[in-house]
């Protein structure tokens, strides 16, 4: 949908269910060795800065998981992060996260628990204008190509 400045928006609740998989394969690609070493922190401590809502912690996290395989200053805390727990499971940590990179921002969130850690997109905002989906997502290709460091 555009928006009044000619950016374009990709939304998840404007969407068909699964509209957005493509992009979150690439995104979960793309952040592969953030999401690994992010996924082997100290789950304690996790969520020990999420219950005090620790919010510059919880940014720093995400920046020295991020600096080895990101460009530094693309990746950002979305200042929301839940634990959904029952009793006898082990809980569901999901923190907000954006990718904000020259020519699009990406609203995601980071989901993981005790055997699995994913990230569900939000919405993407495009500079330009609308474009056809297989450009809309090649955009999203190259914006994330452009976010990794050399080498990752």
């Amino acid at each position: 949908m555009p928006k009044a400045d000619g950016a374009f928006r990709l939304d998840k609740q404007a969407l068909p269910p699964l509209a957005l998989l493509p992009y979150e394969k690439l995104l979960g690609d793309t952040l592969r060795g953030f999401l690994s070493e992010l996924f082997f922190t100290s789950a304690g401590v996790v969520m020990a800065y999420i219950s005090r809502r620790q919010d510059e912690n919880i940014q720093d996290l995400i920046a020295s998981s991020a600096e080895l395989f990101l460009k530094p200053g693309l990746l950002h805390y979305g200042r929301h992060a839940a634990i959904e727990s029952d009793w006898g499971t082990p809980p569901n940590v999901s923190i907000s996260m954006v990718l904000r990179q020259a020519t699009l921002t990406a609203a995601f969130r980071v989901v993981f628990d005790d055997s699995a850690i994913g990230v569900h997109i939000d919405r993407i905002d495009f500079t330009g204008g609308p474009a056809s989906a297989d450009d809309n997502l090649q955009r999203f290709a190259t914006a994330l190509a452009a976010a990794r460091l050399a080498g990752n």
